[in-house]
């Protein structure tokens, strides 16, 4: 199973940013575009594991640690990461030392189980489109939006008919 931890997001953090992906989708002359149903905010990829039981653990300890209480996730600005066959859009989301916390105990506890986790920094973001091609100067919103964390999920990503589809295996909080 193909394996990440992350933050699902609300109906109306989704509402918000899906009308940013429609402003997306008429500046581009083409692209590939997250679909609403599987917009999240990654904490940590994982990949190729069935090692369910020790992720879940690994989960508990960090959410245990983060969640003394519930803290906010607000939308902040958006970008795009530059690639040769197009770029990667993506929604900004504030990186609070709460959110940091969490990403950090995440990674270290991953890493300590023994499981290959990304070195790059923390960079929270929720990717909005890929092989992105502007063609107008249209305008595209920034979305508005927050939300209160109060759990996360491990997230299975399967290719369903030739569409990705993420699926909720369990959360905890």
């Amino acid at each position: 199973m193909r394996l990440f931890v992350a933050i699902c997001l609300t109906d109306e953090m989704k509402d918000s940013i899906s009308e940013t992906i429609c402003d997306l989708r008429d500046a581009a002359r083409r692209g590939r575009y997250t679909r609403r149903e599987n917009l999240h905010l990654t904490l940590v990829f994982i990949g190729e594991t069935d090692r369910v039981e020790d992720i879940l653990d690994v989960m508990e300890d960090a959410a245990e640690e983060a969640f003394e209480k519930p803290f906010s996730l607000a939308l902040s600005g958006a970008g795009a990461f530059r690639g040769r066959g197009g770029d990667l859009h993506w929604v900004g989301v504030e990186n609070t030392p709460e959110l940091h916390r969490l990403a950090k105990a995440l990674r270290a506890g991953l890493s300590g189980a023994g499981f290959e986790i990304e070195k790059r920094r923390f960079t929270p973001h929720i990717t909005i489109g890929r092989e992105v091609v502007i063609s107008s100067e249209a305008e595209i919103r920034t979305p508005q939006a927050s939300m209160t964390v109060d759990r996360i999920s491990l997230m299975r990503s399967d290719r369903v008919h030739g569409e990705v589809v993420y699926s909720e295996i369990a959360s905890v909080q």
